[in-house]
């Protein structure tokens, strides 16, 4: 399935299948036939012929409206200067409150009026009719996220006064993605050998997904990997770590793209594509609970348990917030904290037991005399 990239296109995946459709004015109209396909083409051309001929049909926007606010922040410098992955990530909420809660009026939007949007998304549909439902608060927390960017921007051009969605109650989302155990290293490593080099470039740099498949071999230049973080634009230098550099500079000699990771074929890989490949041979290698952005979280443990400060860790992962790594830096020193405090329990325990049968230690004879 190809990815294609044209004004007013959006794309949406549900139950593995991808959908687009023609966003404009207000109005969603779905574009049939397979994405890429000349049917999907033809389509779209003359959808888009029709708007452009001011012949297609208009939704009568309420003024006032979330619809006309989301139209507005669309259209807006706001938007404009956000890079296209954020723009497409922000989309997957924007046009579901556009068509669920579009006509209500921005001025009337109060806390109770936040909750009920939060709670609209906290559960997905099962994936079989007369499943139940799949809870989703990540989805609903980021729905509000969202929310609260257009209250900001609705403050800035009139529209309100005041920004309801701002720090709200946000559902429990657990412990976010869990970190490998060696265990389930070793396993996927023995099962999917052919995913070596990904597997080590995602624990040797602590790097997203979209900045694994985006990394190219003039960023490595024999010891370390320069790296330009999509989502933050952070400017990360990541020394390799020895076995890293032993299979890059291995692959180095074989290289077939520009790009550092590939796909079966030789050919650059999507993010898409790169998602689905290796959940598969997550599946398939037997390992369940874990996702492929877990070893993220893996990488700054060990930089954790190794002794890292926060600002070590974080020159590495390129996070932003120290809040965001500090959980790994706390997990490791209870860690350490309890491995000191049972050997301290193991020891006196030992010296108890020897006290017991009259024995002392070559110190403590040296001490009575």
């Amino acid at each position: 399935m190809a990815n294609v990239v044209l004004p007013y296109v959006n794309t949406y995946q549900s139950r593995r299948r991808k959908y687009a459709y023609y966003r404009r004015d207000g109005i969603r109209l779905r574009i049939s036939g397979e994405i890429g396909s000349p049917e999907f083409f033809q389509s779209y051309q003359t959808i888009h012929e029709r708007f452009e001929a001011n012949d297609a049909p208009r939704r009568s926007i309420r003024s006032g409206s979330l619809c006309e606010l989301i139209a507005r922040y669309r259209s807006s410098p706001e938007w404009a200067q956000l890079k296209p992955s954020t723009r497409k990530d922000y989309e997957k909420f924007l046009g579901p409150l556009e068509d669920d809660f579009g006509n209500a009026l921005v001025s009337e939007l109060d806390r109770q009026a936040v909750r009920i949007v939060r709670d609209r998304y906290a559960f997905r549909p099962g994936k079989q009719d007369g499943d139940e439902p799949i809870p989703s608060p990540r989805r609903a927390n980021k729905t509000v996220t969202v929310l609260s960017i257009l209250m900001g921007y609705a403050m800035e051009i009139g529209m309100r006064a005041d920004n309801p969605a701002l720090r709200p109650k946000r559902l429990k989302t657990g412990p976010g993605y869990r970190a490998w155990t060696r265990d389930e290293i070793q396993t996927f490593l023995r099962e999917k050998p052919e995913f070596r080099l990904p597997l080590l470039l995602a624990l040797g740099t602590g790097q997203r997904g979209i900045d694994q498949v985006a990394m190219t071999w003039d960023a490595f230049d024999g010891d370390v990997i320069a790296v330009v973080q999509e989502k933050t634009g952070a400017r990360v230098w990541i020394p390799c770590h020895p076995e890293l550099k032993a299979v890059l500079e291995r692959e180095l000699t074989l290289r077939t793209a520009k790009t550092i990771l590939t796909s079966s074929i030789g050919k650059p890989w999507e993010l898409s594509s790169f998602q689905t490949a290796v959940s598969k041979a997550i599946r398939s290698a037997g390992l369940r609970g874990v996702v492929w952005h877990g070893l993220r979280a893996t990488a700054a443990s060990w930089l954790a348990e190794t002794g890292c400060t926060e600002r070590e860790i974080m020159s590495i992962t390129g996070h932003t917030s120290a809040a965001s790594v500090s959980v790994y830096v706390r997990h490791a020193e209870q860690k350490t904290r309890a491995v000191n405090a049972i050997a301290k329990l193991s020891s006196r325990a030992l010296d108890e037991k020897r006290q017991a049968r009259g024995v002392t230690s070559v110190f403590e004879r040296g001490n009575k005399s």
